[in-house]
């Protein structure tokens, strides 16, 4: 028999059947269970259902079950054992809730939600967020909407959504790259040019996110001070430090 504390409560796992007091009963199927249940996990321990729920789907409602030791995805295929997760509210045991938002590769319900509520203001993703979830906490709101705009799947969506109007406008990949090289070639400000070549570093990936070099628009590289240009430098350290 083995215990694990969740929320101060401790709870056991029983790994024999001869451990098992008379007063519980055992559910042999475990994804029929309700909350309170026992159940027998596919590693043959017994343990209890504490958490139970669904979630809203493109494929359906989905449901789950929690217990001290994980949280099981309700489907045919799972295999519930008695492992203990570091997270134990996480289907896959090892990540972060944050983690689990930010890996998740299809959209639910709200996030679709939030998708086209962006659509329509893109630049009110707090706005955009309380209509999509359900929160009224605009700091929350924020956070949680920066959070969700640096996805893959939220800014793949986004995309798809946003194409239809792209290709009727004439906007591609070329035309943008085409824009930006004419800024960084032609512009009139020096400030414009360099932020137009600095764009095109980051879509080329060559900048260098660590250190960068400053070179002038130009494209001459600062190859450091001469000896004539020192040579003032010079005497105002000797005047300050009391020579003539």
């Amino acid at each position: 028999m083995r215990h694990y504390t969740v929320n101060k409560f401790k709870h056991a796992v029983y790994e024999e059947d001869e451990e098992v007091p008379s007063s519980i009963t055992v559910k042999e199927d475990w994804r029929t269970a309700n909350i309170g249940d026992w159940v027998r996990a596919d590693d043959t321990c017994i343990i209890q259902i504490l958490r139970k729920g669904k979630m809203l789907r493109k494929k359906g409602t989905r449901y789950y079950v929690g217990t001290c030791t994980g949280t099981f995805l309700v489907l045919p295929k799972t295999k519930m054992d008695t492992d203990r997760r570091s997270n134990i509210y996480s289907f896959g045991g090892h990540e972060t809730p944050e983690e689990v938002v930010k890996n998740r590769k299809d959209l639910t319900a709200n996030e679709e939600l939030f998708v086209k509520f962006m659509a329509i203001d893109k630049d009110m993703p707090e706005e955009a967020y309380v209509k999509a979830f359900p929160t009224n906490n605009k700091r929350y709101a924020r956070i949680k909407a920066a959070n969700l705009l640096q996805t893959e799947r939220i800014r793949t969506r986004m995309r798809e959504d946003l194409k239809p109007t792209l290709d009727e406008l004439g906007i591609d990949d070329r035309m943008v790259l085409s824009g930006i090289k004419d800024e960084a070639t032609t512009a009139e400000k020096a400030d414009t040019r360099l932020k137009a070549l600095f764009k095109l570093s980051d879509i080329l990936d060559l900048e260098e996110k660590t250190t960068t070099k400053v070179q002038q628009v130009t494209g001459a590289v600062f190859q450091g001070f001469t000896d004539d240009m020192l040579e003032p430098v010079e005497k105002v350290k000797e005047i300050s430090d009391g020579k003539q």
